[in-house]
């Protein structure tokens, strides 16, 4: 019997101790993943910021009258007429009121809807009778919740203008025609602007107040949109940097020789672009800097076929080249392109847009350390050793991707940021480290050009067929003649 009671004891034992034992923890469920959705673009908003004011009047609705237009000029500033502060926001709606009705919340109503929501939340603190110690008028203190434009985060860049560009000559020859410089001018300038403003790294300001613009602002101003709009008036902003450039040359000249034996014409097309430019600091005036910069048109052998030239193609191929030299020279005078990141030679750049095109080679250095002037003590830059060469695989609107090749550094000890963009690799350069990838065999190092280096620069020659309607290839056979 104990036996079978000590059985007993130990079979119930079993079962509490099962029935007791916790039931396993069930696996947390994944968190839902973050939202890669792009952003609302950021154009900046009227919000309101609390405010506190003090006002003196005859009356006590005259002195909450002055409190209130001097709490929209604390927060708006100068972006507010005080002459006419007082008909846009409606603050009359305090005279002949007395302190009690000043105080109450129907009050307060009325100063939101006649001011159209610029004053929201009112209250009076304060209001002293004349006395001793307020004189022989009422003092009044508020406070309100004033409605003020808050500017978007890109206007903490560096803001930049597009001067105009200037020519001289009115009329540009352009193969069998002639096109008109200003025309010319305002396209170049608004490709300028555009590409500037793909880098991410300006805010570019527009100087050209389209009437659509205009438009906008007079409907704001007139009282056709919420008087909380008028907070959008007087918010220009003013630029830090304007860059200008003028065209000493931008042609493709026709040339032609009579030949002795013959009524025909020996037909040949040459021509180029050269341009300088200034990056000037507002504030100071000081040139920040000043370059040369040219480029040349495909050259034509001469022929007597006198098919001519297709001048809007050479006169676009000019321009992208102008345009693609003065963006790359502002930007390595003020954002060099660095790498960003990177994994073995595959490398993530600062920048894209049309800073860098895609299926290009160019130079890289490594920034080694700063030097300074011994006179002057004022930096020199660091110094920059050959690295490697970068080739451009793909470009988004802010970044770059691409790869490494020809390495002569170890990348390895590198700090970041260390490794930054020069030139584009042409000509011999570029056909040798081609060959080199071709054969298998080491191109070595190719030239660097620093980036402070003013010297104009002559780009790479197209072929002429990209240009040339008609063949070249006859002119051997025009010397007959």
């Amino acid at each position: 019997m104990r036996q079978l009671l000590c059985v007993t004891a130990l079979a119930a034992s079993a079962f509490l101790a099962a029935c007791n034992k916790a039931e396993p923890a069930k696996p947390a469920l994944p968190a839902p993943p973050a939202s890669v959705a792009a952003p609302v673009p950021d154009v900046g908003k009227v919000s309101n910021v609390q405010t506190t004011a003090q006002g003196y009047g005859m009356t006590p609705g005259e002195a909450v009258a002055e409190a209130m237009k001097l709490a929209i000029l604390q927060v708006n500033g100068a972006a507010v007429q005080s002459a006419s502060i007082s008909v846009k926001y409606g603050l009359d709606v305090s005279l002949n009121q007395d302190s009690a009705s000043l105080r109450g919340n129907a009050f307060a109503e009325a100063v939101m809807q006649r001011s159209g929501g610029v004053i929201q939340n009112f209250k009076l603190v304060e209001m002293q009778e004349p006395g001793a110690l307020a004189g022989k008028q009422y003092k009044a203190t508020i406070e309100a919740q004033i409605a003020k434009f808050q500017a978007s985060a890109d206007m903490q860049k560096v803001k930049l203008v597009i001067g105009q560009i200037r020519f001289d000559s009115p009329n540009l020859p352009m193969g069998d025609r002639s096109v008109s410089s200003a025309e010319v001018g305002a396209t170049l300038r608004q490709r300028i602007s555009d590409a500037l403003v793909q880098t991410g790294r300006f805010a570019v300001l527009d100087r050209e107040l389209s009437p659509d613009i205009q438009g906008e602002l007079d409907m704001i101003s007139s009282g056709q949109a919420p008087s909380a709009e008028l907070a959008k008036l007087s918010q220009a902003a003013s630029a830090d940097l304007v860059w200008s450039g003028r065209v000493s040359t931008l042609a493709y000249n026709r040339h032609a020789r009579q030949l002795k034996t013959s009524d025909r014409e020996l037909v040949s097309y040459s021509g180029g672009w050269a341009l300088t430019e200034k990056l000037v600091n507002i504030a100071t005036r000081q040139v920040m800097a000043s370059d040369a910069l040219r480029g040349t048109a495909p050259t034509t052998e001469p022929t007597t076929l006198g098919r001519g030239v297709d001048g809007g193609k050479v006169l676009e191929d000019m321009s992208t080249d102008l345009v693609s030299q003065v963006v790359t020279s502002v930007l390595r005078r003020t954002f060099p392109v660095t790498v960003v990141s990177r994994d073995g030679t595959n490398v993530v750049l600062s920048q894209g847009g049309q800073a860098l095109k895609e299926g290009t080679r160019y130079a890289m250095v490594a920034m080694g350390v700063e030097m300074k002037d011994p006179q002057t003590g004022q930096s020199l830059g660091r110094v920059e050793s050959p690295c490697c060469e970068l080739v451009v695989e793909r470009v988004t609107p802010n970044l770059a991707y691409g790869r490494l090749e020809n390495v002569r550094s170890n990348l390895e000890q590198l700090p970041a940021g260390a490794l930054q963009l020069r030139d584009e690799l042409k000509g011999m350069a570029a056909a040798k480290v081609q060959l080199a990838a071709d054969v298998g065999v080491g191109a070595g190092p190719a030239p660097i050009v620093g980036a402070a280096a003013t010297a104009p620069r002559t780009t790479q020659t197209r072929p002429a067929s990209q240009a040339i309607t008609a063949p070249a290839a006859a002119s051997k056979n025009d010397e007959k003649w």
